[in-house]
């Protein structure tokens, strides 16, 4: 690319921006109301009398909206700015815990659950908003350090879900004290005031009007924009399309995972529960060491390596025969995996100029999401003909291809992004 990155920067170097720190903090915050209903929600739907049919439905529909949502919601946030619909996710997100609140109807239920992506375990995402947010963290962190600070971001959001799971277990004991509510519908009170209280935080965050080329120096007009905007498609559509790879591997094995445990060692929900708890820490931890290696190693070689790794043990798991040899081999596959999302993230927002981020972010996100709601569908087919193991495999080849185009296509990126930021 031939454009040539701004230096100059809001606050000083090795620290973070102080609104860059409120995004993150938001992002904590939601991510314990998620992971509290990652845990409580299908079993309140179970306990209402709904079926697992329609419970299935609601949260892929919940799933399919944010999908298709999203690259509007990120192409207008580029016009319009991004702190607008930041604050309208936040309060449609209480609006719909709300709900959860003080009705029991299905119809309302099933509203509230697909508008707000109750239940989906985005870990922190303000879906379907999730790409305005990306871009308007980047606006605050150098390019050098995204890799540190997304994943920093994400091994928040893991700890915040884990949080949530932890506080789903103690809700039989509120339910003692406030018997007016159920230990279900408790969840939602907890799920508004947090929403109210990210919403109030990031009323306090100003945001930078967006310019025409903002962080930019634009070297000629007319011939010279038509070449870096083909530059930037090329390579925004370079990464959708080994996205697909990815999303396809993880639609086959995660969402199926519980049904797996289960089918596979009659492990019980408990146990599952707590693999799971687990796991969102284990990733945690994980993405704060993707932050130190991104930063020492570079963005896209610390992504292949972990990568690399993740698929290879992802090959082990439908050979193992114990659940708690293969529960342990499943936290630190997925730790390993999830844990680079950060640093994944950090590269889509880096491909384009500041005006286009939500847009590279919308895509980054719509080509990963669509795959991961269709993979589901196969899988339950060869697990249905009796083939529990054949998705593993397939999950690992394409994730394996996936590190390898990964690496191949934008090591070569990341070179150029760094020579940008460093040039005078």
């Amino acid at each position: 690319m031939k454009f040539k990155l701004g230096k100059k920067v809001d606050h000083a170097a090795g620290q973070t921006h102080p609104a860059a720190r409120k995004l993150m903090l938001v992002n904590a915050i939601r991510s314990i109301g998620q992971g509290m209903l990652v845990v409580d929600l299908a079993l309140y739907l179970d306990a209402l009398g709904w079926s697992t049919a329609e419970i299935g439905s609601v949260l892929a529909a919940g799933g399919l909206l944010g999908v298709g949502l999203a690259p509007f919601i990120g192409i207008y946030s580029d016009r319009f700015g991004r702190k607008p619909f930041i604050l309208f996710s936040e309060l449609l997100t209480a609006g719909c815990a709300l709900i959860g609140v003080l009705s029991t109807d299905a119809i309302w239920l099933f509203i509230a659950i697909a508008l707000s992506g109750f239940g989906k375990a985005d870990a922190g995402s303000a879906s379907p908003c999730a790409p305005a947010e990306q871009a308007w963290l980047a606006s605050y962190i150098p390019t050098t350090e995204r890799g540190k600070i997304y994943s920093l971001n994400n091994a928040l959001s893991f700890f915040g879900m884990a949080t949530g799971a932890v506080l789903a277990g103690t809700m039989p004991l509120w339910e003692n004290k406030l018997q007016e509510l159920s230990g279900y519908r408790l969840v939602f009170c907890f799920i508004f005031v947090l929403s109210l209280v990210t919403t109030s935080i990031i009323l306090t965050i100003q945001e930078k009007k967006l310019g025409r080329q903002q962080g930019y120096i634009k070297e000629n007009s007319g011939n010279q924009e038509k070449k870096i905007l083909q530059e930037e498609n090329a390579a925004v559509l370079k990464l959708a399309g080994i996205n697909i790879l990815n999303g396809i591997a993880i639609g086959l094995t995660g969402p199926m995972m519980s049904y797996w445990f289960s089918a596979k060692f009659g492990a019980s929900n408990t146990q599952i529960g707590s693999t799971l708890a687990v796991t969102f820490i284990a990733t945690g931890v994980t993405s704060m060491l993707q932050a130190r290696l991104s930063q020492k190693h570079g963005t896209i070689r610390s992504i292949v390596l972990v990568r690399f790794i993740a698929s290879l043990l992802l090959i082990l798991m439908p050979l193992l025969s114990s659940y708690l040899l293969v529960s342990v081999l499943y936290i630190i596959r997925t730790a390993l995996n999830r844990g680079t999302q950060g640093a994944q993230q950090a590269l889509s927002v880096s491909l384009t100029r500041d005006m286009r981020r939500g847009f590279a972010s919308s895509i980054n996100i719509f080509s990963i999401r669509l795959p991961i709601s269709i993979g589901p569908y196969f899988t339950g087919y060869l697990f249905g003909l009796g083939s529990l193991s054949l998705p593993f495999y397939i999950a690992s080849g394409l994730q394996l291809s996936f590190a390898y185009l990964y690496g191949k296509i934008f090591n070569a990126y990341e070179i150029r992004m760094k020579s940008h930021a460093t040039s005078g």
